[in-house]
């Protein structure tokens, strides 16, 4: 008996000395968070082959993909490939089949694709639909439209385009397998943060965030930057997409490895504060709400263990839906954002963009046009504003 018990013991030694297999990870590489099209503005296929290309900011032996169907019927895809931009295609299947029925309602995630890339790589994802569907699960993606082929499944070949879209459908997430768990960053917000027009390889870069993934990759610090926002996405209430009280779930907490989010929202609720649009009148809203929205998305992610980095407000005057009473909203939000200590870390990025002679405005150099949003040099001083000492 005593001869057992030193066997026993002597295995439990010997399981407690030898070091662990070295498991390998899934992070989350890249990310667009869904809405729904309008029945109108949903893409239509029938036999035909959709293509997108998507920039990772995180590299891995491996690749899969998440596709999600929040706004629309259960529909078939006949086939699916993955491959480095121009490069030879490579199949991906799911649960071992290269077809599929995406189900209403819910997410898909793929099988494995032995597909090796690099951060910042360019990954082309074509689907093929062999039925009639219309596709309203998407996101607004003008500056790199969405490529739709002749009739037949072209998911494996090069094809001249049929039509293009601006609506990028289904493609909700892409993950790399890493030797090791990176931190993930989200970025958190409006078209602002989204910028919809961005091409893949504009320059100066034109989304904050980008600019923001690759300083972290350059100071050698293991943070993955993926963009969760939405253009004229509103804190408060619904507008393009969920808001982002409703999405905050789905678009931060579920994504595996977030440990900061990086917020810049509030300045759509403000806006359309008692806006007339399309013959009515918007709901009001005041700063005390909206800074009651901040602190439930506070809550939400301290809960989880993740830090919230917020962003002052960015000036608008000369906008299409400022007025006076509206700025005095984003300015008493702002002392807020500042002062309230709700945030674990506050960066102030109206200075950044603001025209120095007259803060209410974004500084000429930095504005697209619109008075309202930053150009590629603005959204690339944003980046560039950000201290990388706030990861660490």
């Amino acid at each position: 008996m005593r001869g057992l018990r030193a066997i026993a013991a002597a295995a439990v030694l010997l399981l407690g000395t030898v070091a662990p297999a070295h498991a390998q990870q899934w992070t989350r590489a890249w990310t667009a968070s869904m809405w729904r099209a309008a029945d109108d503005g949903a893409l239509a296929v029938e036999d035909a082959t959709i293509r997108s290309a998507i920039r990772v900011n995180a590299g891995g032996k491996s690749v899969r993909l998440r596709l999600a169907n929040d706004h629309g019927p259960a529909l078939a895809i006949g086939a699916a490939t993955v491959r480095l931009r121009g490069g030879p295609a490579v199949r991906v299947s799911f649960d071992g089949r290269p077809s599929v029925l995406l189900p209403a309602g819910a997410p898909l995630v793929s099988d494995p694709v032995a597909l090796p890339v690099k951060a910042f790589d360019v990954i082309e994802v074509s689907l093929h639909f062999p039925d009639p569907v219309r596709l309203a699960t998407v996101h607004d993606t003008v500056g790199q439209p969405t490529l739709v082929s002749p009739p037949g499944d072209h998911s494996a070949t090069d094809f001249a385009p049929a039509a293009t879209s601006r609506l990028r459908p289904l493609i909700a997430g892409i993950d790399v397998l890493t030797e090791n768990a990176r931190p993930v960053i989200v970025a958190f917000g409006d078209s602002i943060t989204d910028n919809v027009g961005c091409p893949l390889d504009a320059m100066p870069r034109c989304r904050w965030s980008d600019v923001l993934a690759r300083r972290l990759a350059a100071a050698g610090m293991p943070h993955v930057v993926v963009n969760q926002a939405i253009s004229g996405n509103r804190v408060l209430s619904t507008g393009a997409g969920d808001s982002a009280l409703a999405r905050f779930d789905r678009d931060v907490l579920a994504v595996p490895g977030v440990t900061h989010v990086v917020l810049l929202e509030g300045i759509n609720d403000i806006g359309n504060s008692g806006r007339q649009a399309n013959g009515a009148v918007l709901p009001t809203i005041t700063a005390e709400q909206l800074i009651a929205g901040y602190r439930q998305l506070v809550l939400r992610a301290h809960e989880h263990g993740v830090k919230v980095i917020a962003m002052t407000i960015l000036p608008f005057e000369g906008a299409f839906y400022y007025a006076p009473e509206r700025e005095a909203i984003r300015v008493r939000v702002n002392e807020w954002i500042w002062s309230g200590g709700a945030f674990d870390a506050v960066i102030d990025m109206e200075k950044v963009v603001a025209d120095p002679a007259d803060p209410k405005k974004l500084a000429a150099h930095y504005q697209g046009g619109d008075n309202l949003h930053p150009d590629g040099r603005g959204e690339t001083a944003m980046g560039a504003a950000i201290p990388l000492a706030l990861f660490r």
